[in-house]
């Protein structure tokens, strides 16, 4: 990956943890990435420089998402030259993730789908299960080297056991920025005005955004509390943007345009649809979730998951079904509970600053690389 300027969750992720590292005195080598900022960067198209790259390393850190192992040699490559390094493997997905473009794309919450479109999406899942099978075997083969685990979520936390036979698997969330109170306010303080403001980030291409959730939740609040702004923070536009007088549409913000919006926001969304295919169900740590309560703004967020096993209803934030009703439901109560909304959404804030910050993330990597070293390390 190119990891800066940083694009999406998985360049922040990196970005994060790397800069940590970097932070805390340690070097950083990369392979094919010359963005990465105080990282030495090894190009796979020099002769000889996968090998000085292994050469170069205590521990080998590799990202394991919904990409194929077997669609990156130069991955296959360092494992098979890490004879004399510890393997750490960062686990974000396992292979059958793709399938969410089977099951998912295009599709509108609450919609009964003809049997001919369901066939359809049947077939076109099917031609991808060989791969994604092929694929797991090659995880598992590779496995063999590896000496931990670091999951994102319990769900891979359970794929990295009994999928891939990782013994030591280390759960993991995704983390959050640390903001100051003062910082917090500061931003808060360039609000144009006093609507109750909704925010809304992520892509309206990817079906495990929960953007047909949201909308359906922004249909019925034109009808039930016009007075809701829903503002929407998508990287492009497509025809499944909902639309109308109480939407707002803002392209392409930055990181800390991103930060901004959601300060001077009254409550933010992080839905997500469940994934029935797949034996370890959603299993998604959701990088906004953690974005949205750095910022100390109440959030809603789907009752399943890793974001029921982190929210409390109505302590840090809010947990909903998939029903628009129910979502809306929870937004006119923050609406209609401001002093209870501000206290949810300082409970969220102290939760980053305690527990899920990036820089609480980079010790306990830390910590694994040295347990995997030998180092007199337990996990945390």
């Amino acid at each position: 990956m190119n990891i800066f300027p940083p694009k999406g969750g998985n360049h922040v992720h990196a970005l994060e943890l790397t800069q940590g590292f970097l932070n805390a005195g340690h070097q950083v080598c990369v392979l094919d990435d010359p963005t990465a900022p105080g990282a030495r960067n090894f190009s796979s198209g020099d002769s000889g420089a996968i090998r000085a790259f292994i050469e170069a390393i205590d521990v080998l850190y590799v990202r394991i998402d919904a990409r194929f192992l077997s669609d990156w040699p130069q991955a296959i490559d360092c494992m098979s030259l890490a004879d004399d390094i510890p393997v750490v493997w960062e686990i974000n997905s396992p292979a059958n993730e793709t399938l969410a473009y089977s099951w998912l794309g295009g599709r509108q919450a609450g919609e009964t789908e003809s049997p001919i479109r369901i066939a359809r999406r049947w077939v076109h899942a099917n031609r991808k299960k060989f791969g994604i099978f092929r694929e797991e075997l090659l995880r598992k083969s590779l496995a063999r080297k590896v000496s931990a685990a670091i999951c994102v979520s319990s769900a891979l936390g359970r794929y990295a056991e009994h999928g891939l036979g990782i013994r030591n698997a280390v759960v993991m969330p995704n983390g959050g920025p640390l903001i100051a109170e003062e910082d917090i306010q500061a931003r808060r303080s360039m609000r144009k005005d006093n609507a109750f403001t909704v925010f809304y980030s992520g892509s309206a291409i990817y079906p495990w955004q929960g953007m047909d959730l949201m909308s359906g939740a922004i249909t019925l609040a034109r009808e039930l509390a016009p007075d809701i702004r829903f503002v929407l923070a998508v990287n492009q536009r497509t025809e499944s943007l909902p639309s109308g007088p109480n939407v707002e549409i803002r392209e392409h913000l930055d990181r800390q345009g991103i930060i901004d919006a959601v300060c001077a926001s009254d409550a933010c969304v992080a839905l997500h649809p469940d994934y029935p295919w797949s034996p370890y169900g959603f299993h998604n740590s959701p990088m906004k979730l953690f974005e949205y309560m750095a910022c100390m703004v109440p959030v809603v967020t789907s009752n399943r998951a890793q974001m029921a096993e982190l929210i409390a209803h109505r302590q840090n934030g809010l947990l909903c079904s998939d029903a628009p009703e129910d979502i809306l439901a929870q937004l006119l109560w923050l609406r209609d509970h401001g002093e209870e909304a501000s206290r949810i959404g300082r409970q969220g804030w102290q939760d980053i600053q305690t527990r899920f910050s990036w820089p609480h993330n980079v010790d306990r990597t830390l910590s694994v690389f040295k347990a995997s070293l030998g180092a007199d390390v337990a996990y945390a």
